[in-house]
């Protein structure tokens, strides 16, 4: 082999690298962020990344002007575990989209979805390369692959996580990369959007994404992205393996207030049943009358959600909630993570506003896909659960599937109606005669107090209306001993796709 065409491809290879675009990198790093191989480098194992396509151009030409054709992308490693992962380049025709660069992606999706590695992909560009020159004629056929890239991602989902990551700007088709993802991490101020008419982007903030549920995670900057993704990815390859109690634990009986009525954040109860440091919520800005988060406990992956008491609505189910805790669900079934439910709500939101947000409809979501799951569901009932408010959080009590285990804390109360509701109709005449909002109210809650049963937790243990009634500081250990009885098992077939948002 002639030495001229060996040091054309050491030459051909040098030239895409950072070292040799000092400009480029430095424009890059004055906008405060990393370069695309830089990203990659600090998400995989030092040494594991194998690039594909590196000598990708626009042209055949020795000195093209397009490194990597705008796209790394190759596979590599994550704490010994293998994934595939792609960076657009914004110093390369502003991270826009070729059907060279496109069909690196396809390359990727066809080995995440071959060999089940998760997909990542910071996706920040403007979407199709305006006029790109025509490719010349390939030295050898190069067939599209198996799917498109959009038909790989939906063949993804449910198989293998896919992840992207948005820091900057994504338009177009960028941005429906994105969207076709399980998980969706940006950066503050970022945007997403698309050209429109007149050719010029419109732009929404990810902010205002992660409020109606577009964007999962929202985070200061790069760094704090990549290692997310590390931690989502983490309990994908099967938890953090400490399994040590929080350091909040011990304090578990004294989050809920005496007061029944009074609000509190039940992700203090979360973070003192899961592992020490193990919680990832997601959608932290959607829906926040249902918190949903990814955690071990016991060392082992699982899947906890929970009504918030301390949100505008009491923890009750809007048609938001009711969505998000679906898809949530869908997610943990299809990667074999465990759920565990935190029941405190008043029942489905009802109401004009209410029926006018689809909630006859949403409603209904929650409660298929916990009847679809295949994964162990432990629920706890922290304090109250009305109506159809606790099938959404904890499945049918009898159905063709079940919870592996249903407890109770000391403080539960359960019913059709919630006391208050109750109050209105018994206490109907009192309450319209009242002279002022606050007697109303007064007597409502005077009539709710004299209804509860100070010994609630006995009473529903008697009639066994769950499985247990434990103290808040047992709930942990109770649900290990039953998970420990059911390993993680993969079956060798995708049960269903995740829903793309």
């Amino acid at each position: 082999m002639k030495a001229e065409q060996l040091s054309q491809i050491v030459e051909a290879r040098a030239r895409v690298l950072d070292e040799a675009r000092p400009e480029a990198v430095e424009l890059v790093h004055a906008a405060g962020h990393l370069t695309a191989r830089e990203r990659i480098a600090a998400l995989v194992d030092e040494g594991s990344f194998i690039e594909y396509g590196q000598l990708a151009g626009e042209s055949p030409a020795l000195d093209d002007q397009a490194p990597a054709d705008g796209l790394v992308a190759g596979s590599g490693q994550l704490d010994g575990g293998p994934l595939v992962v792609a960076s657009y380049d914004v110093t390369v025709h502003d991270g826009t989209q070729t059907d060279r660069n496109m069909r690196k992606l396809v390359r990727l999706l066809y080995l995440a979805n071959r060999h089940r590695w998760p997909f990542v992909c910071f996706v920040d560009g403007d979407g199709a390369r305006p006029d790109p020159p025509l490719a010349p004629p390939p030295i050898v056929v190069y067939s599209r692959g198996t799917w498109d890239v959009y038909e790989g991602l939906a063949e993804l989902s449910g198989w293998a996580p896919s992840v992207a990551i948005i820091s900057g700007r994504a338009l177009d088709g960028n941005a429906g990369l994105a969207m076709m993802c399980d998980l969706v991490v940006a950066t503050a101020g970022s945007e997403v959007g698309a050209r429109g008419p007149d050719g010029q982007p419109v732009t929404r903030p990810v902010e205002e994404l992660a409020a109606d549920g577009s964007v999962d995670v929202v985070v200061d900057d790069e760094t704090e992205a990549i290692a997310v993704v590390a931690d989502y990815l983490n309990y994908w390859a099967g938890g953090f393996g400490h399994g040590l109690p929080s350091a909040t634990h011990d304090t578990i009986t004294s989050i809920i207030p005496d007061d029944r009525r009074a609000p509190y954040d039940v992700r203090d109860v979360m973070a003192a049943v899961a592992d020490a440091d193990s919680t990832l919520e997601l959608g932290a800005r959607w829906a926040p009358s249902m918190i949903t988060m990814l955690a071990t406990l016991g060392g082992r992956p699982i899947g906890l959600f929970a009504n918030q008491p301390s949100s505008p609505v009491a923890g009750a189910i809007d048609s938001a909630a009711a969505d998000k805790a679906a898809r949530f669900v869908e997610l943990c079934d299809a990667y074999e993570f465990p759920l565990v439910s935190l029941v405190d709500n008043p029942g489905y939101m009802v109401g004009p506003d209410a029926e006018r947000a689809g909630i006859a409809r949403h409603h209904a979501r929650p409660l298929a896909a916990l009847h679809h799951r295949t994964v162990p569901l432990c629920s706890v009932q922290l304090r109250k659960a009305y109506g159809l408010g606790p099938w959404a959080m904890s499945g049918w009590g009898s159905s063709r599937i079940m919870p592996e285990l249903r407890l109770a804390w000391p403080s539960v109360e359960s019913g059709g109606m919630s006391l208050e509701g109750a109050a209105y109709l018994v206490k109907r005449r009192e309450i319209k005669a009242a002279e002022s909002p606050e007697e109303a109210r007064a007597i409502r809650d005077a009539y709710a107090e004299e209804m509860r049963d100070p010994a609630s937790g006995v009473s529903a243990g008697r009639t066994f209306s769950f499985d247990d009634i434990v103290l808040p500081s047992e709930t942990r250990d109770r649900i290990i001993a039953v998970l420990e009885t059911i390993p993680r098992v993969f079956p060798p077939v995708k049960k269903h796709p995740i829903d793309p948002r």
